[in-house]
């Protein structure tokens, strides 16, 4: 999470979503940056509003706006899926190796999930669950050139990403029928992830 006080910005980082690029590129910038423990680098919506949120009026008047990014949750599990293939996790119950992408999801179906599978949702990250709101500016991941223009023109600073823990690029597949069974599973990700901007506002 990084905190802009002079832009009245907040950035929650959602997991698998460019996070690490974007605080390594704003984090000199920011006033306030939660970063390495990822339940401070990761702090969700929710406890946002709950607690930080609280805090931050301690020195100014009005809240700031908060933004964040969204990838489709098919996308997202390729992700955590190829993440949670890396050596550090061999012989450990999170490690997917030896697992196909179509094993993956059908454990992220199970209730309850494998621990390999226990990745969570983006809904939950994004959506405070008393009121039903999200973020301010909800950008997809797909568009991350608009996400960073909007971005760069609100904080008067251009921003160039570079690749910061990237999961492995190998192509995966998932088939027709677990897809389907995820968006009716989980049609409040989906739904979120459609609404999300993927053009800056006006």
């Amino acid at each position: 999470m990084l905190y802009f006080h002079k832009h009245k910005l907040v950035f929650l980082a959602a997991p698998k979503s460019g996070s690490t690029a974007i605080e390594h590129a704003l984090a000199p910038k920011a006033d306030i940056v939660f970063q390495n423990d990822p339940n401070l680098k990761h702090c969700t919506f929710q406890r946002y509003k709950w607690r930080v949120e609280k805090a931050i009026l301690m020195f100014t008047d009005t809240p700031p706006e908060t933004t964040a990014l969204i990838r489709r949750l098919d996308d997202w599990l390729g992700s955590w899926f190829r993440f949670r293939h890396g050596a550090w996790l061999n012989g450990t119950p999170r490690s997917t190796r030896g697992l196909s992408f179509d094993q993956f999801v059908e454990g992220y179906l199970s209730d309850p999930q494998p621990p390999y599978a226990a990745v969570g949702r983006p809904w939950r990250f994004l959506i405070h669950p008393q009121s039903g709101t999200t973020v301010d500016h909800l950008f997809r991941y797909d568009a991350m050139a608009a996400f960073t223009d909007w971005l760069g023109a609100r904080l008067d600073h251009p921003i160039t990403l570079e690749q910061r823990n990237v999961s492995p690029d190998w192509q995966i597949t998932l088939s027709p029928e677990l897809r389907a069974r995820l968006e009716a599973k989980f049609p409040e990700d989906y739904d979120l992830h459609a609404r999300a901007r993927t053009t800056a506002p006006a």
